[in-house]
């Protein structure tokens, strides 16, 4: 069975370098929307099928890449 997110990918980019056009291709709709880390620096970015040309270059994690990542002590505060 196909996991809904199997065509999804993901990006951690730094706050300070999103751009519109990062918005724009991603499912997100504005930065004031994104997953981002504790301290506020990064952000997660994500989109469907073919990467868009603006993360050329970024590591790019697939669902069960991100959700490893996201357990780690960036994304969530212990208790």
């Amino acid at each position: 069975i196909m996991s809904r997110y199997s065509n999804r990918k993901w990006v951690i980019v730094n706050v300070s370098d999103i751009t519109e056009e990062m918005i724009a291709s991603a499912i997100q709709t504005s930065s004031l929307t994104l997953r981002k880390t504790l301290d506020g620096t990064k952000a997660i970015l994500k989109w469907e099928g073919d990467t868009p040309s603006c993360f050329n270059g970024m590591t790019v994690y697939s669902h069960s890449e991100i959700k490893t990542e996201l357990a780690k002590s960036d994304w969530t505060s212990e208790g």
